[in-house]
């Protein structure tokens, strides 16, 4: 996208921006000719575009930002959107997630009006699958949301209340529901990256084993760089009022991931099961998708073994 001097300036404002997915956004819009404002609570000064700190908890700041960027846009990615930290501290959680999500938005519904909003859920808002059968149908956005984890809680609460801030005050609302995802930058803190640090780990003689937890669990892995295309798409031509679910169905077993690092490393190293990292076998949703392609003409650009090669070359 280009602006001209008839056409309206393209200015979006991300929020969580600091994060491993904000980075990559960043980069999305600014390719596609936006300009990009930026918030988060953790980054410092000339590390994003266009950066001010802000406090999602704090509406008085936001409101403040919000008056001053005066966005035609914003992806609020702000979030606690690691499950264990919410499970610590759940009261901090529903604070963050969902009154901070409250505050973006009426920041946004008093000082920038027509300013389209893209709410970051996750597909774990559709509760865990009734089996470990693959081929199970996949999921649309109309399934009934059956959150178990305060995590999820807290989404299904949050897409409510933009949804409502939609129906009330005719604001462009938007939900992404996307599956896991991952690429290069991600923390790790996450599976994809922490095999892959320790893959790399023994390959240079640095460690002797590999200590993972359970290998049967499947997921869906994404590469974050289609995960923002997408959400660019939906900022462009998403409809109103819509959720979107956001995967390339490539579901796998963790030790088939793991099989895949150690083959695109050149290693076979000794696997080991460390309790402390072990959790019940399970399985990621199917998603069904085609409304995103439908209404945005998204399709993914990457796929697992392009991720975890520019993964293992991003931390080597």
């Amino acid at each position: 996208m280009t602006t001209t001097n008839e056409a309206k300036e393209q200015r979006v404002l991300i929020t969580g921006a600091a994060g491993f997915v904000g980075r990559h956004l960043i980069k999305e819009f600014e390719a596609y000719g936006y300009t990009v404002f930026t918030t988060d609570v953790v980054a410092e000064p000339g590390a994003l575009p266009n950066y001010k700190k802000a406090d999602l908890c704090n509406r008085d700041e936001l409101c403040a930002l919000v008056r001053e960027v005066k966005p035609t846009a914003c992806v609020h990615l702000g979030a606690i959107s690691f499950v264990p930290d919410g499970d610590k501290n759940p009261a901090f959680l529903l604070s963050v997630n969902v009154a901070g999500t409250v505050n973006v938005a009426e920041a946004i519904r008093q000082h920038a009006s027509g300013c389209r909003l893209l709410f970051v859920s996750s597909s774990q808002v559709y509760g865990p699958v009734a089996s470990m059968d693959a081929a199970d149908a996949p999921i649309s956005e109309d399934a009934p949301l059956l959150p178990l984890s305060m995590y999820a809680i807290s989404k299904v609460a949050a897409e409510r209340a933009v949804l409502a801030y939609g129906n009330s005050y005719g604001m462009e609302v938007m939900i992404a529901r996307p599956a896991n995802h991952t690429g290069p930058g991600q923390s790790p803190r996450f599976a994809t990256v922490a095999f892959a640090k320790q893959v790399l780990a023994y390959k240079s003689g640095s460690q002797d084993k590999l200590c993972t937890g359970n290998l049967e669990s499947i997921r869906d892995f994404t590469d974050v760089r289609d995960v923002v295309k997408a959400y660019r798409l939906i900022i462009e031509q998403g409809k109103a009022g819509n959720a979107y679910n956001i995967t390339t169905d490539t579901r796998i077993k963790i030790g088939e991931l793991l099989a895949m690092l150690q083959e695109l490393c050149g290693t076979n190293a000794p696997v080991e099961t460390d309790p402390a990292l072990y959790r019940p076998t399970d399985a990621s949703q199917r998603l069904d998708y085609s409304k995103l392609r439908e209404h945005t003409g998204w399709t993914p650009s990457y796929n697992l073994k392009q991720t975890l090669q520019d993964i293992i070359h991003g931390i080597s």
